[in-house]
């Protein structure tokens, strides 16, 4: 387990009780807040424009959905880990999203994240969570919160290589009587059609689509679903001119780079409109910059996600995007731990959500 409970700010490092979380599938929830902390809850408002290839309930009849919740005092501490990162998925989308009725469904192996780095600003904007699956079954986890729910709707992104043919009967055992699937041909198209099912921005967010700057589009995912903005994944060649273009005809004016030229050339990142790039020196600097960014365009600099930023739990930044917050990378390094200590120093902590192996409390 990831710990750096010396490094929480003094304010949250309390004599405060452990407020028993929702149990889910063998799941634990820690919310650690004031004694007289009250708590309200997100007002979660579903687009549908453009058209979904999925029936949205809410959007049927104009709901509004409760979301997480949001607490008053400041110094909210919440941390949600599950027994595997189905479980931590599922705890995610329980406390970000507890009136679900249409979920997104991607995978959840390590060698088929790529193929979901675009889900999190989609799975935003149409008030659901991200929940994981194999390529070829429903975890138990996944299951009962899709059971519990009665989830009605589940878009799939990726193709089958990803989540395989059969995932729809899987879903439809469950209950879920509307499904959709959005895929291309590649990881890149797949991104450009899940950014096709957003409301169209004047500004967007670029990274690379390899598998070894993934961690980047991830950094992106958390600040674009609370801007409600798409993530594009790129690289050169053909990729980058079907990108420019994809942008272009959806109108963006502007565009967040995430990485590097390691990652994205400066030659693609020529091509895409008011492009700026966004990057630290490594991938915890990179993703306080992609933070940064969506503070400057209207996220509250307080309100932030810690994840996992280790190979083997990149998996629950992805989960995590949905929630709609900057989002900054924790590993038991003294250079991590340092960019998490200049973000409190810089914005405070009003409300801090650490997903995973991620430990702030002891």
């Amino acid at each position: 387990m990831l710990r750096c409970a010396s490094r929480v700010p003094a304010a949250r490092r309390l004599a405060a009780p452990l407020l028993a979380g929702p149990v889910l599938a063998g799941l634990t929830a820690l919310a650690l807040a004031s004694p007289a902390a009250a708590a309200d809850r997100e007002v979660l408002t579903p687009v549908c424009v453009p058209a979904l290839p999925v029936v949205h309930p809410g959007c049927a009849v104009g709901r509004t959905y409760a979301g997480a919740e949001v607490p008053d005092p400041a110094n909210y501490l919440t941390e949600l880990r599950g027994t595997d990162r189905w479980g931590t998925a599922a705890l995610i989308a329980e406390a970000g999203f507890p009136q679900a009725d249409v979920a997104v469904l991607v995978s959840g192996d390590d060698g088929h994240l790529v193929d979901a780095l675009s889900a999190g600003p989609l799975a935003r904007t149409l008030a659901a969570p991200v929940l994981l699956a194999g390529v070829d079954r429903i975890p138990a986890a996944t299951a009962e919160f899709l059971t519990r729910h009665a989830v009605k709707a589940v878009l799939v992104v990726g193709g089958p290589t990803s989540l395989d043919a059969g995932t729809e009967a899987r879903l439809r055992a469950l209950g879920v009587t509307s499904l959709g699937r959005v895929a291309g041909e590649d990881r890149y198209a797949t991104s450009r059609a899940v950014a096709a099912l957003l409301p169209p921005t004047a500004h967007a967010w670029v990274a690379a689509g390899s598998d070894a700057h993934r961690v980047d589009a991830l950094s992106a995912g958390g600040p674009a679903a609370g801007l409600r903005e798409p993530v594009y994944l790129v690289a050169g060649g053909a990729v980058a001119t079907a990108t420019a273009a994809a942008l272009s005809a959806a109108g963006t004016t502007s565009t967040s780079v995430v990485g590097g030229p390691g990652a994205v050339a400066d030659d693609v990142l020529a091509q895409l409109p008011g492009a700026q790039r966004v990057a630290g020196t490594d991938r915890f600097g990179t993703a306080a910059a992609a933070a940064l960014d969506g503070v400057g365009r209207g996220l509250p600099g307080g309100d932030v996600v810690i994840a996992p930023g280790g190979d083997d739990h990149l998996v629950d930044a992805l989960a995590a995007a949905p929630l709609g917050r900057p989002t900054l990378l924790l590993v038991d390094t003294q250079a991590s731990y340092d960019v998490i200590e200049a973000w409190w120093s810089l914005n405070g902590a009003t409300r801090t959500t650490a997903v995973g192996p991620v430990r702030l409390s002891g």
